[in-house]
């Protein structure tokens, strides 16, 4: 499990790309539970939301992002890289999410979120887009900016499908 931290560390710093994930699709099942875990537990301290709600936007959210990076995969008839590109994508998100609780942990004790804390959080968001642009250029290969391009495009549908499917989500956070 270190040295799947340690990967997970140099994808962030862009030292590993998702081909250096390994190929093992038990464990990206694993990583979806500790996934979906961490999400919840950063959307209790984030919104006003029921868990109904909380749930129904996290598994939009990976609907879109599996479902995107499935097509783009499939498209480019590369699909047997879809397992470690997941699991780069979960790991990433993991790893970041434990990053920015104690952020969230910090402007849900103050009970509203001081500006510096907005500020690091926006910082984590950026860093986190960076390399979901990096993961999309390496798996898809495609340029970096087609890879940072379809990174802020999905988080922009993202928000579009919640807002749609949900607009109490948007309203409460």
């Amino acid at each position: 499990m270190n040295a799947l931290l340690k990967l997970f560390a140099r994808l962030c710093v862009f030292r590993s790309g998702p081909e250096d994930m390994p190929y093992i699709p038990p464990l990206l099942a694993l990583m979806l539970a500790v996934w979906l875990a961490l999400q919840m537990l950063a959307a209790s301290l984030q919104a006003g939301l029921t868990l109904a709600q909380m749930v129904g936007v996290q598994l939009i959210s990976l609907t879109v992002l599996a479902g995107a990076t499935t097509g783009v995969l499939a498209f480019k008839q590369l699909l047997g890289r879809w397992v470690q590109t997941m699991m780069a994508l979960l790991g990433v998100d993991i790893l970041l999410t434990l990053v920015a609780l104690p952020l969230l942990l910090i402007g849900h004790a103050v009970g509203g979120t001081p500006p510096f804390v907005d500020g690091l959080y926006l910082i984590v968001v950026s860093w986190q887009l960076a390399i979901q642009s990096f993961i999309f250029h390496r798996a898809f290969a495609v340029g970096p900016l087609l890879g940072l391009a379809l990174a802020f495009g999905l988080l922009i549908l993202t928000f579009m499908v919640v807002s749609g499917v949900m607009p109490e989500a948007m309203q409460a956070g």
